[in-house]
């Protein structure tokens, strides 16, 4: 890509079919599908830069360094969280070509097969496992691992039916060398009696597993939405257009008596600082991710009256649903010091280790610089929450007073939490030290400034009862919207996480993960073997950061029940204004959610066609 400039302005159509705003996960999608029709013309506005040969994005093992750097992110953070102790959380979004698929930790992560039928029970037709598990297929290429890293890595889980053969996304394990501590993880679990059920791509699945990331199999690149929807021959069609660094500041809505509001365009200021108003034939399309598109909205006059009025800002779609129902999976890390000898990433402190890595990846993607490090789990509760459960449920999910659309989403969560068969929580291996009191920006919590080596294990809870939100703060575009995540705001996410984390430590002093760890060694957080509950509510206050799974703030529901999109991703009130990112999902699903934000973009785009053709 780096043959194009895609921040020019030259030969700019003032009218384009669809405009779609935000080059990212979703945006590149819907973008890379819609042109294959010759018929259709596309342009696509990006505010970040095209940094895609940047060895920052390309190479997977240096996605922390772009976090809180303005060259790559909105750099936002939270207000202060009540649940937290007044902690605030600092939630990285991806602000270039490629959006969050460009900077995050490229975990390849599937949801479960209830948490997508849930999408459907909440009033969306069409939205189900089977419908949308065929676009988990088709947005990617899977690249089976060779015999011996299978055998390495106990990757007899997986499934080559259930994989995809021809997506733009590329798959892949490589070829090492891997941790010992990712060859030792799924045999802790099998010593706990918790082996992996299944392929997590089947959307049935309990246990451990070595998941793949999203690597290209022999370049080791990063393999994301800017290189791969956004390939040098989709870059060639004459019916599309990305430009970048193109700050759109707001969507032109035009709105005739009882009609429905049509937007007939967008407003952005470009890298020569000139601002323009580029026309849309047939639709905006929102892909901005789940904090800028509820902010744009917002800003464009869809949204709560009242707030909307008190920044001066005319009320065009009055829907007070627009920027709530956020949801954010957060985890908790816990770190141990390693054994004498174990290797882990605090290596790459060391400046001639550092430099050998790039040098072996830069001549022929080698070394740990072009693998994901990362390997996770799904997990029920644990054994000690045996007996208990109903009577926490009862405790803390009270039906009164609750409006009809959360009332309805708790009713399909509890189901979910009582189900042995639906893992609640999520555990994570990094072989890194992860530091929450140095926050709240991440380059101090991946700064890896505490002496000597660590191991880390994080505690996820999958689908949080809690709900946040996002509103702007001024009519400036330029200032980035309130962040809300709510973290622990429902008291039952506090009881259920608190007693995933009680369980970090049985993970790390089983077998064969024990011997790895220094028997002596430091701890990073204030835990030991033997950790009462309420120490673990406590650990978990203090600890719990921001996963970048941020979700669910333009929420597809019925309007009534707290909807923002329709089941066909159109914002209700307008003719032709749709979103296509995480943000429409009722429900976040278990995991990283990257996956999931692919398939319900190839998902959108079948559906543009369909309507566009009716």
């Amino acid at each position: 890509m780096a043959s194009i400039d895609t921040s020019s302005l030259v030969d700019l159509n003032q009218e384009y079919d669809y405009v779609i705003v935000g080059g990212g996960t979703s945006g590149l999608v819907v973008a890379s599908r819609l042109t294959e029709d010759p018929t259709w013309s596309v342009l696509v506005l990006e505010a970040g830069s095209n940094r895609v040969e940047d060895p920052r994005i390309a190479a997977p093992g240096l996605a922390a360094t772009t976090y809180f750097d303005p060259d790559f992110d909105w750099c936002i953070t939270s207000q202060p969280q009540k649940g937290l102790n007044g902690r605030c959380i600092a939630e990285p979004r991806g602000r270039t070509l490629g959006g969050s698929s460009a900077i995050n930790l490229g975990m390849a992560i599937y949801p479960s097969q209830n948490d997508i039928n849930t999408w459907e029970k909440l009033g969306n037709e069409g939205w189900n496992w089977d419908s949308v598990s065929q676009y988990l297929k088709k947005s990617q290429t899977f690249t089976p691992p060779s015999a011996e890293i299978k055998k390495e890595l106990s990757l007899d889980y997986i499934d080559p039916s259930v994989q995809g053969e021809s997506g733009p996304l590329q798959v892949s394990f490589g070829d090492g060398p891997f941790h010992s501590f990712i060859r030792a993880w799924p045999r802790v679990f099998r010593n706990l009696n918790h082996k992996i059920s299944g392929d997590p791509m089947t959307g049935v699945c309990k246990g451990a597993y070595c998941n793949p990331g999203t690597i290209h199999p022999t370049t080791r690149h990063r393999s994301h939405a800017g290189v791969t929807y956004y390939n040098t021959e989709v870059a060639k069609r004459s019916n599309l257009r990305v430009v970048t660094e193109a700050f759109v500041e707001k969507v032109i809505l035009v709105k005739q008596g009882a009609k429905d509001a049509q937007a007939t365009g967008v407003q952005f200021t470009g890298k020569d600082g000139v601002q323009r108003v580029i026309n849309a034939k047939r639709e905006v399309i929102m892909a901005a991710g789940a904090i800028k598109t509820p902010h744009l909205l917002e800003l464009s006059g869809v949204g709560d009256g009242t707030l909307l009025r008190s920044h001066d800002i005319e009320p065009i779609v009055e829907n007070a649903n627009v920027g709530e129902n956020l949801q954010e999976h957060g985890f908790v890390p816990f770190s141990w010091e390693v054994a004498e000898g174990q290797i882990t990433s605090e290596a790459l402190r060391n400046p001639e280790f550092a430099s050998a890595a790039m040098a072996a990846w830069q001549e022929s993607g080698a070394g740990p610089l072009g693998l994901c490090p990362l390997v996770s789990s799904y997990m029920t509760l644990p054994e000690l929450m045996d007996g208990e459960l109903q009577k926490v449920l009862d405790e803390n999910l009270q039906d009164k007073d609750l409006p009809p659309g959360l009332k309805a989403q708790y009713q399909v969560l509890r189901q979910m939490v009582e189900d042995q068969n639906e893992p609640t929580g999520q555990y994570t291996l990094a072989p890194f030290q992860i530091l929450p009191e140095k926050g709240p920006t991440p380059k101090g919590i991946f700064g890896m400034t505490e002496p000597e080596c660590y191991l880390s294990i994080v505690s996820v809870l999958n689908r949080p009862f809690s709900r946040g939100n996002v509103h702007l703060l001024s009519p400036d575009p330029k200032e980035n919207p309130s962040f809300n995540p709510g973290f622990f705001s429902h008291p039952l996410d506090l009881e259920l996480h608190a007693r995933h984390v009680q369980w970090l430590e049985t993970l790390a002093w089983t077998e064969p993960m024990a011997s790895l760890l220094k028997a002596d060694g430091r701890r990073l957080q204030n835990s030991s073997a033997n950790l009462t509950l309420e120490a673990a509510r406590e650990l978990s206050r203090e600890r719990i950061i921001a996963h970048y799974h941020v979700a669910g703030s333009t929420a597809m529901m019925p309007r009534e029940m707290g909807g923002v999109v329709d089941s066909r991703l159109k914002v209700y009130d307008t003719e032709n204004l749709r979103i296509v990112d995480a943000g429409i999902f009722p429900l976040i699903p278990r995991g990283n959610i990257q996956a999931t934000v692919y398939a319900v973009a190839e998902k959108a785009a079948v559906i543009i066609a369909a309507d566009a053709k009716l």
